[in-house]
Order: C-alpha cells, then structure tokens, then sequence
C-alpha cells in the first residue's frame, strides 16, 4: 500500500477544515509553534521568527508531497483562523502503521476542536489509508493530552519507552 497526497485530503468537520499547510499560515504558525505553553512538553526548539515558520511550511509541504507525511491545519469555519494541527508521520506500510501528532492553540483549548479533528483523522486514516495502528508519543504530565487519548480509546502502551524521551508515553488505537 502506497500513499498518494498529490491531491490533497482535505476533511470537515462541524466546526472545522481540517486543510493542507501554505505560506499564507506563516504567521499562524509561528503563533502555535513558538507559543510556550504549546511547547512547554515538547523536546524541539521553538521557532524564532517568521523565516523558520516559512523554512518549517516548506519542509512539511515537501514531506506531504513526498507521501511521507500528511499534515492538516485545523481552520475554524466561522472565523477562518487556524487553531491548530494534526497530522500522520512516520509510516510503516508492512504494518499499517503510522504515528499521530497534534497541537492547539491555548486560546482554543478545551473545547473539543482537537477531539473534533482527532476523530476526522482517525477515521480517513483506517478507512482511505486503510491503516491499522496508530500510536500517539505524549508526556507523562500532559494530562490535556493524555485525557484526549482515552477518550478516543487509545491505550497506554505500560511495557514500551520512547527511546530518548523517558518522560513520554506512548498510546495505541486499533482499528
């Protein structure tokens, strides 16, 4: 089974377009990926300034089109501002397979965007994608995070470590 994102997925929801990353996102994302709180369990240094957050929409746009990851912006309907992102990486076709990760804004949290978005995700990822696993590597103190996850019935992995991250947790859905 081999992706092809050539044309883009774009998936709705209530509330939400969950669409492809451009340029025009630049200022957006430098917000969401230089915020402190969005940062504050994540291992990866915060952006600095609009370049990176260009240099980081291109490098995603070229892994989209290179079929080895897919990354949405959550849009909100009403106010076109972008809340978010979510995305599938790290793909094993033999097993089918893939990693999830995901981030919101503070000024968006707890009010079921993600979970609106997470549940859109999942399901183009079983149904088109037709994958079979999907795993979420999260911090043991993101308690947002982690409280997302069971609700969507992924399951703590107690037996496995993420190498090099002690401190995260990994969670697995199962079609």
């Amino acid at each position: 089974m081999d992706f092809d994102f050539t044309t883009f997925p774009v998936l709705e929801t209530d509330r939400l377009t969950l669409r492809a990353i451009n340029l025009e996102d630049a200022k957006a994302i430098f917000g969401l990926r230089a915020n402190k709180e969005v940062n504050k369990y994540i291992q990866r240094e915060s952006l600095k300034n609009l370049s990176e957050a260009r240099a980081f929409i291109d490098q995603t746009s070229n892994l989209v089109a290179d079929n080895e990851v897919i990354f949405w912006v959550l849009e909100s309907k009403n106010s076109s501002e972008l809340l978010g992102t979510i995305g599938l990486r790290n793909f094993d076709i033999a097993e089918n397979y893939a990693e999830i990760g995901y981030e919101i804004h503070p000024d968006y949290q707890e009010r079921g965007y993600m979970t609106e978005a997470f549940e859109e995700v999942i399901e183009y990822a079983f149904e088109k994608m037709e994958l079979n696993t999907i795993e979420a590597f999260t911090h043991k103190n993101n308690l947002a995070s982690i409280t997302l996850l069971h609700k969507l019935d992924f399951d703590l992995q107690i037996d496995r470590t993420d190498e090099g991250f002690e401190d995260n947790r990994i969670y697995k859905l199962e079609k």
